[in-house]
Order: structure tokens, then C-alpha cells, then sequence
């Protein structure tokens, strides 16, 4: 499909949103708000030795843009380009771009989700950029599928991009489903060998380059438990808190079995070390934590299998409660929507060369973040019905990247819901990658709200 604007006028009026937006983030944010995570994370890419056990990948993307230019500075600029350069191109993918599209993306340049968002050393913004341009790379190559040798390039870039995404999100893998679909979706019309060649492509595209990355990152785990043993571990103990706390005389046969005097101890502190907003809150009673140490990781797996063969409903409840944390996010302050400055051990920061503490261009997009918040913007349950809302538009419409854009969409619904299970706390950013997807589908209408003529659907 040759996409050809008939009115220049609204592309310049986009054009320039972007630049004008990044501009003013860059400028506001540089050299990037950080947290604990960003701090030890740098420090674990410029030194190689693992200090945490969040993904390593992340640590050595942080570290190559480190040797390039010391800090962060860099690696944000780069981080924004993904998702500004992914809005840039969405015109090309129509063949019109009416006022409604610059309308909409003034709009979002001005919401906390770019403006603070875009700023701060995350790998949930990095996947959620990540993320969001490799679908639209794979968008891009819809628009020009009947192009020879016009979709290998920017296929090869999504494949990266989604391959990334899933070594800094432990479960961002889950893209990969949705980008077999997408081309899958956009190969139909050749016959059902090439629907099943495109959709294993898009599935075995990512996984390839995952693997080979994940070979040659010089970040290596320390000895012990590798990073998912020890975040699956951290699940298992805090779904075993959760079920104690709702229950304190549910039988824990293998627990009881091996120790009876340190479960005694978790039933006694389950409810003041629960919270189902966050995992921190067993800090406040050392007791639990000392008991629970007492049972090795597989002691533990095999009383969280117990939990959930033998109770499921149980399981599936005390889930839904901290799940409704993290989706709806009831009470907003708790889930920490706002992080500004930089923040980190001292010591650790000190070897950096990082100051800590928050400048004042700092307090003045937290003064401003603030005005969002208890509103819809800062609601990941409003981005989800804006999410179906857009998808359900694009599959009725079902016209060339329209199928991939919905790819987009679902795919970060099922990530978001994914958290139903591995949810340990509520903060606002893990979900980020679905208000980023719903803006982006938004962005996508925008441009072209238009319904085609019966039977002039293209795909």
C-alpha cells in the first residue's frame, strides 16, 4: 500500500509535536530520574558483577551506553527515540492523516506517562518502548507487505525490539504470541502454509535473537540461584504469607512436617507482615522473615503446589486481591504513580559519580504529575477499556496494519493480566506497557478515523 497525504499541513503540525515534546522531556529529565533499581543497575553494567538480581540484560544495556557516554543521558535519549520514532511513522501506515491526529498527540505529549514517565531509568519504560516500536516496525511491513524485500528490514528490527523486551521483562515474552499473530494476520491471504510460516516466524523471530543475545551478554549470574529461581522463590513465599494471613490455621503439611516451630511463628506474624499492595510490609516483622528461612526453596515450592491443588478458589481469591492493586489501583499514593530525583545506596552512588537527591526541574514535573493523579490518566482500568475500544475499532475496520496495531493492543492486555499471577507489588510502572499500547492505538484512530466503503477492505 502506497500511502500518499493529501494535506500537509496536519503531518507538520505532527512532525513538529514530536520534536517539540521530546525536546521539552529530554530537557526536563536529562540525565534521567533514577531508583534503587536504576542505581544498582548502572552499577552492575559499567562493572559487570551482578549486585541484584533483576535482568541482567538490562544492566548491560545500561553499561554499553555507559562506555559510550558515562550516565544515563544517553540511554534515554536512545529510549525515547524508540517510541518517538514509532509515533513518527504511524502517518505512513494510512492514507490520510486528519486533524483529529495531531489533536490527540498534543494531548498525550502533556500527560505524566511522557512527560515524567519517559525520563526515568526503568526497564518497565524500556520494554513498554521496546515493545511499542517493534509492533509498529511489524505495522510498517504490513503497509508494504506486496513490496519485495520491503518488509525484511523492519521485520528484523521488531525482532530485536521484542526480543529485548522480554530479557528486561521477565514476561514479555508474551509478545512473541501476539507478533506470530500479527503476521500471521497479515500473510492470510496467501494460503494457510503461509499463515503458518509467517506466525512461526513471528514467534521463533524474537526467541532466536533472545537466545543469542542472552549468549553474548558478559553480565553472568552469580553463583546460586539464577534470577528466575530466585523471583519464582519470592512468589512462593509471598502467595504462602497471603494464604496464612487470610487463614492462619490452614494446614501446611510439608512446612508443619519438616519445621513445626517456625510455621507456628508464620501463623503468628502472617497478618502484620501481609499487605496486598506490596511485599515490603513483611520488613515488619523479622520474626516471619526469620521463620521463613528456615524452609529451603524446595520446601517451599512444594507447599505452594499444595496451596493451589488443594484449595484453588483460595488461591485464586487472595491472587484477585493483589491483582486489584496492581489493575485498578484503589487507593493511587500506595502504588507509588510519581518518582523523581535519584535515589540509590550512597555508596554505590558515590562510585558512580551520581548525585543524589532531587533538583529543582525535578519538583516542578512532580508539582505537575501531581495534577493527574485520582483521575483517569493515572488508571491503568481506563487505558484497558480505551485498549478494547481501539482494538475492537481496528478488527472491524480490518484494513493492512489495522490487524497488527490490535496485535499491539491484546498483547498488552494479556501481559498486564499476566501479573494476576506474579504480581508482588502495586507499583504504577508495571503496567505501564498498557497505557503506552492504548495511547499508541489511540494515536493510530486518530489519524484516519475513517470506516472503509463496503467492499473495499484490504488486507
Amino acid at each position: 500500500m502506497t500511502v500518499e497525504l493529501q494535506d500537509m499541513r496536519p503531518l507538520k503540525l505532527w512532525r513538529w509535536a514530536l520534536c517539540g515534546g521530546f525536546a521539552l522531556v529530554a530537557a526536563g529529565n536529562l540525565p534521567g530520574q533514577m531508583t534503587y533499581d536504576s542505581v544498582v543497575s548502572l552499577a552492575e553494567g559499567r562493572s559487570g558483577h551482578r549486585l541484584a538480581w533483576g535482568p541482567p540484560t538490562y544492566s548491560w544495556i545500561l553499561g554499553l551506553f555507559d562506555k559510550v557516554l558515562p550516565g544515563t543521558g544517553l540511554y534515554l535519549v536512545v529510549s525515547m527515540l524508540l517510541l518517538f520514532t514509532a509515533w513518527a511513522s504511524l502517518p505512513r501506515l494510512r492514507p490520510a492523516l486528519s486533524w483529529f491526529g495531531p489533536a490527540a498527540l498534543l494531548l498525550v505529549l502533556a500527560t505524566p506517562q511522557v512527560v515524567l514517565y519517559q525520563g526515568i531509568v526503568w526497564k518497565d519504560v524500556f520494554f513498554a518502548n521496546v515493545a511499542v516500536a517493534g509492533f509498529v516496525a511489524i505495522a510498517g511491513a504490513a503497509a508494504r507487505w506486496d513490496v519485495p524485500w520491503a518488509k525484511w528490514a523492519p521485520l528484523a528490527f521488531a525482532a530485536l525490539c521484542l526480543a529485548l523486551g522480554s530479557l528486561v521483562r521477565q514476561n514479555g515474552s508474551i509478545t512473541w504470541v501476539f507478533s506470530a499473530l500479527a503476521l500471521a494476520w497479515t500473510a492470510r491471504g496467501g494460503g494457510w502454509k503461509r499463515i503458518v510460516g509467517w506466525g512461526a516466524a513471528g514467534f521463533m523471530g524474537p526467541l532466536l535473537v533472545a537466545i543469542v543475545l542472552s549468549l553474548v551478554n558478559p553480565i553472568r549470574q552469580a553463583p546460586g540461584d539464577s534470577t528466575i529461581d530466585q523471583g519464582l522463590h519470592f512468589l512462593q513465599s509471598y502467595d504462602l504469607l497471603a494464604a496464612l494471613a487470610h487463614d492462619p490455621h490452614r494446614p501446611m503439611p510439608t512446612l508443619e512436617r519438616i519445621n513445626h516451630t517456625a510455621l507456628q511463628t508464620m501463623r503468628e506474624e502472617a497478618r502484620r507482615a501481609y499487605s496486598p499492595t506490596r511485599t515490603d510490609a513483611m520488613d515488619k516483622s523479622p520474626s516471619f522473615e526469620a521463620a521463613l528461612g528456615q524452609f529451603d526453596n524446595h520446601a517451599v515450592a512444594a507447599e505452594w503446589e499444595h496451596l493451589i491443588v488443594s484449595d484453588p478458589a483460595a488461591y485464586a481469591r487472595q491472587r484477585l486481591e493483589i491483582f486489584d492493586w496492581v489493575f485498578l489501583t484503589p487507593k493511587i499514593d500506595s502504588c507509588v504513580p510519581i518518582e523523581v530525583g535519584i535515589d540509590g545506596p550512597p555508596d554505590i552512588a558515590k562510585q558512580l559519580d551520581i548525585d543524589i537527591g532531587v533538583r529543582p526541574q525535578d519538583a516542578h514535573i512532580y508539582n505537575y504529575a501531581t495534577w493527574f493523579l485520582d483521575t483517569p490518566v493515572f488508571s491503568h482500568a481506563f487505558f484497558a477499556a480505551l485498549a478494547v475500544l481501539v482494538a475492537g475499532f481496528l478488527l472491524v475496520r480490518r484494513q493492512r496494519a489495522d490487524g497488527v496495531i490490535a496485535a499491539l493492543i491484546v498483547a498488552a492486555l494479556a501481559f498486564a493480566a499476566s501479573f494476576y499471577v506474579i504480581s508482588l507489588a502495586c507499583d504504577y510502572r508495571y503496567l505501564y506497557f498498557l497505557d503506552m499500547a492504548a495511547i499508541t492505538g489511540v494515536l493510530y484512530v486518530a489519524i484516519d478515523p475513517s470506516l472503509p466503503r463496503r467492499g473495499s477492505r484490504r488486507g
